[in-house]
């Protein structure tokens, strides 16, 4: 599976992304997204943000997720950030500066390098 991912503002590149993790990687794409803008998380800590999946009625969650409104739902807790939930990697360009930042998520061991 492959979802290389552009969020454009005015028709202009906002953020590019990217995950690995099989069929985890649209919720993994969709919540590092959410977190940019509708948290207003930068990308590293959108990248770094605890993530959730659901699969087959049961939902998967890293130390972090709000569970408390989800009883009777069978979940299965990490104990840890962990690479089941994919491996983002993301670019950001700051609309007013053109600095663009990046992320690279730990759970695969990511990395950012800026020439």
């Amino acid at each position: 599976m492959m979802a290389p991912t552009l969020v454009l503002e005015d028709g202009a590149p906002d953020l590019v992304l990217g995950s690995a993790g099989s069929n985890r990687i649209r919720s993994t794409i969709v919540q590092v997204i959410s977190a940019v803008l509708d948290r207003g998380l930068r990308a590293d800590e959108a990248v770094q943000a605890p993530r959730l999946h659901v699969e087959g009625g049961v939902l998967y969650a890293e130390p972090g997720v709000p569970l408390e409104s989800l009883a009777g739902r069978e979940v299965v807790r990490f104990r840890d950030r962990n690479l089941f939930f994919g491996g983002a990697q993301v670019v950001q360009l700051d609309p007013e500066t053109g600095e663009l930042t990046g992320a690279g998520d730990p759970r695969r061991g990511g990395a950012v390098v800026r020439a």
